[in-house]
């Protein structure tokens, strides 16, 4: 549980830096190293719909990274598919209603994470992430928790402070 923990705290530190950056294909990155950390932690936590979902967002994040500058990865059919296999991860990873929230989460999430413009990602994590919150203290991660919390919180400043250079 402890190690779990850890490995949950370090994902979070990857968070605060992936909202900080302006830049898209930066906030991919740090996304990729998260999310696996995620997985981690969340496997060692016995909470299997989220450690998939996490998994799966790292394969995404990765191809998310090059939708503007490489053609196969710009297509479309990638952000449908992803909500698809969010889906069908969760149906396979069923652990009751708690389940639904980061599935929910992981599609807007998904949806966020396509869109162009560091704002508009921003936006969209202000209603995915507190599906994630409420599955975090479901499953009795802490790391998770304070990762929302600092995720909503990281969101907003970073909102506030991108606007005023604007």
């Amino acid at each position: 549980m402890l190690l779990a923990q850890i490995i949950g705290f370090l994902a979070l530190s990857l968070v605060i830096l992936t909202f900080q950056s302006n830049k898209r294909k930066t906030m991919q990155h740090l996304k990729i190293i998260a999310s696996g950390l995620f997985f981690l932690h969340f496997a060692l936590l016995g909470a299997w719909t989220g450690a998939t979902m996490n998994i799966i967002t790292a394969i995404r994040s990765y191809i998310f990274k090059d939708r503007f500058s490489k053609s196969w990865a710009g297509k479309t059919l990638w952000l449908y598919f992803f909500i698809i296999i969010f889906i069908i991860a969760g149906i396979f990873t069923w652990e009751g209603y708690r389940s639904l929230l980061p599935i929910v989460g992981m599609i807007i999430g998904t949806i966020a994470f396509w869109m162009k413009s560091p704002r508009q990602i921003r936006l969209l994590i202000l209603f995915s992430s507190p599906c994630w919150l409420i599955y975090n203290l479901l499953v009795h991660s802490y790391a998770g928790i304070i990762t929302e919390i600092v995720t909503l919180s990281s969101v907003i400043i970073s909102m506030a402070r991108f606007s005023q250079k604007a």
